[in-house]
């Protein structure tokens, strides 16, 4: 409740950054008047990864979220507000990970007019969503559908690269159908198919590779699991076999720890991907981190 009422003020704030910013553009000269590229802004690091591969240096390509800082952490900065003011395009995941964006899209477009409106993609679109989860990129599967909606949106706004951008995607979703290839494969071979995580961001991966997250220790990022949820959780662990639990780069591992200490449970990490290094190898690097760890332990049962 205090948290979002935070964010709300945040906003509120940003607005006024935002018209303050718009208002100094249309009396300034441009930055570079020379660069026609499309300006693109991703929300998170798996779409600067897509885009990045898809688009190359054909457009000034900008992400939201800094390296370290989660989607369910991030809070609106003047300097973001800055790249949304210079967008042509906005990349978000979608599936409400983003909606405390929207006044502010609003409210730019609204300054803009109708001739100039900013591109939002969501590129969420023709992806089966389970239970409002966001975390779509993490199948492989998915990752190819958000590419293709990138690919559509840029060759939208700029056709003149159409013929770079749709092979540059081809490529790189030659690239992504490997990588769900080699998940499948590993998975085949796999003793144990069940795991236990730190909160429900595997739905999407569980689904396309026939495993069962069985539990999920923190139930969102903003509910903390109450004694309850923490005994029927452990019970769930002592009845279904499971001797191993996995935890986040960056989440609090008090509550893992001491649930791996009560049943003498092995833990380890996990990579989310919601925030990261900007690169274009970088998505499906770290996927392949998240295979080794799952081959180590759940092939090894």
């Amino acid at each position: 409740m205090i948290k979002a009422q935070i964010r709300k003020l945040a906003i509120i704030g940003i607005l006024i950054i935002i018209l303050s910013l718009f208002a100094c553009k249309q009396a300034s000269p441009p930055e570079d008047k020379n660069d026609s590229r499309l300006k693109v802004v991703t929300t998170i690091a798996p779409l600067y990864s897509f885009t990045k591969n898809i688009a190359g240096d054909s457009v000034v390509l900008e992400n939201l979220l800094p390296s370290g800082v989660g989607p369910h952490e991030y809070s609106l900065s003047p300097e973001d507000a800055r790249k949304i003011v210079n967008a042509d395009i906005i990349i978000q995941n979608g599936v409400g990970l983003e909606e405390w964006m929207n006044k502010l899209i609003d409210s730019v477009n609204e300054v803009r007019g109708d001739s100039k409106k900013l591109l939002v993609v969501d590129t969420s679109e023709g992806v089966d969503i389970i239970d409002n989860d966001p975390h779509i990129w993490l199948s492989p599967r998915n990752a190819v559908l958000q590419v293709r909606n990138i690919e559509k949106a840029l060759i939208k706004s700029d056709p003149g690269n159409e013929e770079l951008y749709a092979k540059n995607a081809a490529d790189y979703i030659s690239r992504l159908e490997e990588l769900d290839r080699e998940i499948a494969e590993s998975v085949k071979k796999w003793k144990m198919k069940k795991f236990v995580t730190f909160h429900s961001a595997f739905s999407y991966f569980a689904m396309d590779y026939g495993l069962k997250q069985s539990a999920v220790i923190e139930g969102s990022p903003e509910a903390h699991p109450s004694p309850r949820h923490i005994a029927e959780i452990m019970d769930n662990i002592r009845r279904s076999g499971i001797d191993v639990i996995f935890s986040e780069p960056d989440a609090s591992h008090k509550i893992m720890d001491s649930i791996a200490g009560d049943l003498g449970l092995r833990m380890y990490s996990l990579d989310t991907l919601g925030t990261g290094d900007l690169g274009p190898g970088w998505y499906i690097s770290r996927m392949m981190m998240n295979l080794e760890t799952l081959n180590d332990v759940l092939g090894a049962k």
